[in-house]
Order: structure tokens, then sequence, then C-alpha cells
């Protein structure tokens, strides 16, 4: 079978053809004009707002704030001195739209760090089983040195060990960050905030010491192979993916258990529901300027849907275990689910060719 041939029917309709052929096929059903990609841009971004970021704040800031504008209009319709546009913005942009945008900034920043950590232990632990399963240290002048040297070890037998090892470190890891968030303000300010986030820790600390019995699993089977002759510079390479994997473990629990500052937050989320309907004189101002009430109703709405959408963008990156959910976040079961498994298993068989099934011992 030609490995460049695949077999893609049902994942893209797409008859067997080589590699090549099948990225050409792809790209060229996929390539749509400038105007359709604008038009689906704007289209798609619509339902990113009223599907991601249309929460209560935002309705309830939306309706203070359209609620007032029309109230002040109502009273001060005959008031030939009234001037609501001598309002100043600097409030609204110092006390809420500059701490909204630092906390976005150092949620994507966290976001990114998770990303990294990630493909620090997927690429690893490919590296890891590699090197336990398929690394030799032949000697020429040796024909019989080596794995083949040693008596009495079933070599297949040690790599699914190791394999067992790698696939049950990953799983633990996916349960641990896809575990409930326990780090919010309720957690830290209510009595069921608490206690929710006492039985999540328990839990977390849990799975978190199985994580580190399992490097110590790992760090055993280094040594075997230093017992039966591993030289020490490639014994002290897999000692550095080991540490590669804790270093990515505790980054990524760090991330899981700790936010961006949480006074921050609480100020930016009542700030930006509470602030927008402040300016209701200004609106009020603007509609007797433009002599209509729906438009000043409109930039009202519209200024307050700004500031809680924006807040809402904090929200959705401050855990960014859920992909799946959220629109940035990392999609864990995705990156340590199936995938990961398919890829350990794919080499599984190309090291122990003709070998047993993987589970089967």
């Amino acid at each position: 079978m030609n490995p460049n041939v695949i077999n893609n029917d049902e994942a893209t309709g797409l008859p067997n053809l080589t590699l090549s052929e099948q990225c050409h096929a792809i790209g060229k059903r996929y390539r749509h004009t400038y105007l359709y990609l604008s038009t689906m841009g704007f289209l798609s971004g619509m339902l990113v707002v009223i599907q991601y970021l249309l929460r209560w704040e935002c309705i309830v800031s939306m309706g203070l704030s359209v609620g007032l504008t029309i109230y002040v209009y109502n009273i001060t319709q005959n008031d030939v001195n009234f001037d609501g546009g001598s309002m100043s913005w600097t409030l609204l942009t110092f006390a809420v739209v500059t701490p909204l945008t630092s906390s976005v900034g150092m949620a994507f920043t966290r976001r990114e760090q998770a990303l990294q950590y990630m493909k620090t232990i997927r690429s690893t632990v490919i590296q890891l089983y590699l090197a336990h399963s398929s690394w030799d240290w032949n000697n020429r002048q040796k024909p019989e040195s080596g794995r083949k040297a040693c008596e009495g070890v079933d070599w297949v037998e040690y790599g699914d060990d190791i394999l067992d090892e790698l696939l049950a470190l990953v799983e633990e890891l996916r349960l641990l960050l896809l575990l409930p968030t326990s780090s919010r303000s309720r957690h830290k300010v209510t009595p069921t905030g608490i206690r929710e986030a006492r039985d999540i820790n328990v839990l977390s600390s849990k799975i978190h010491s199985l994580l580190v019995g399992r490097m110590g699993s790992l760090s055993a089977k280094c040594e075997f192979l230093k017992l039966h002759g591993l030289p020490g510079n490639e014994a002290s390479r897999i000692r550095q993916w080991e540490q590669f994997i804790l270093d990515a473990i505790e980054g990524l629990n760090m991330i899981k258990c700790y936010r961006t500052p949480q006074a921050l937050r609480s100020y930016s989320r009542l700030l930006s529901v509470i602030v927008p309907p402040f300016f209701a004189p200004y609106y009020a101002d603007l509609a007797k300027s433009t002599g209509s009430l729906t438009l000043a109703g409109f930039y009202a709405a519209l200024t307050a849907l700004a500031l809680t959408g924006l807040f809402e963008c904090v929200t959705q990156l401050e855990d960014p275990f859920f992909g799946h959910t959220t629109l940035d976040g990392v999609n864990v079961e995705k990156e340590l689910g199936p995938s990961v498994r398919d890829h350990l298993l794919l080499l599984r068989g190309q090291v122990f060719q003709g070998e047993r099934v993987f589970g089967s011992r």
C-alpha cells in the first residue's frame, strides 16, 4: 500500500488520491471570493456576539441605559439650559475600559501558556515512548549486546507497560483540567462557594498525586534501562524529557488553580454594568441634538453592549480548558483525548510489528 494514498471518502468525499492530490482538491473546493469571506465573516461575528457575549449583565446594562436615557430626555425636554454633552468620558475610559483590556491581555497570555504546555505534553509523551520502546545500545563489536543481550526481558511487555503509564498519565491530566473551576470570586467570599471549592480541590489534589506517582513509575523504568546497559548520556536525555512533562503538568495545574486578579475582575464586572446608565444625560442630549430619541437609545445600548461584551471576553478566557464550550479555550478533549492514544498505538505498531495486539496480554 502506498503510504501517500489516503482513503478519505467518508471524511472529505474524495476518492482514493495521493496526499498531494487531496490537499489540492480541498484547497480548490474551499477557495472563496473576498465578497463571500467578508459577508460570512460579518454574519459569523453577529452570531458569535449573540451566542457567546450576550449575558444577563448585558441585558440589564442595556435596559438601564436606554430606560434612563428616555427618562432624562422626558424630564429635560423643556429645559433650554440642559447640557448633557458636557459629561466627560474619562471615567468610562480609565475606570472600566482600561482594566477590562488589561484583563483580556492577561487572560489571553495564560491561554497561550496553556497551549505551550499542552504542546510539550503531546510531543514529549510520544518521544518518551519511542525512547523506552525502540532505543538500543548495540555495540558494533559485540553483536549480542543491547536489548538482545538482556535475557529474560520481554521488551514488548516492557513497551506496553510504558504505554500504559503514558496513557494513564494523559487521561488523569485530562480529568484534572476538566474539573469545574474553583477559583472564582464566589469561591472566596460565599459559604456555598467556599464549600464547592473545597470539594473540587480535594479531588484535584488526589488526581495531582496520581500524576506525580506516574512520573515516579516512569523514572523507575529509566533505571531499569540503565541497569541493563543504557548509556548515561541517553538516560540523561530521558530524564530531561521526564522533567519537561512534569514542568508542563505543574504549569497546567497552576493555570487551572489560579486566575487573573480577583479584585480587578470583580471591579470590572460591576462597573461595566453600572457605569453606562450614568451617561444617560449625554445620550438624552444627543437625542435633542439629532432630534432622534431612537438613535440615542441605540447608542446607549451599543455602549453597554461593548463594555459588557468585553468583560465576557475576559470571563471566557479565565478557565482556558473548556474549548468545546467557549470560543478560544483549549479543547482538552481533543488535545488529550483519542488522538494521543491513536498516535501512540500507531508508533507501537511500527516498533513491534507482528507482535501481539496491545492490551491482549
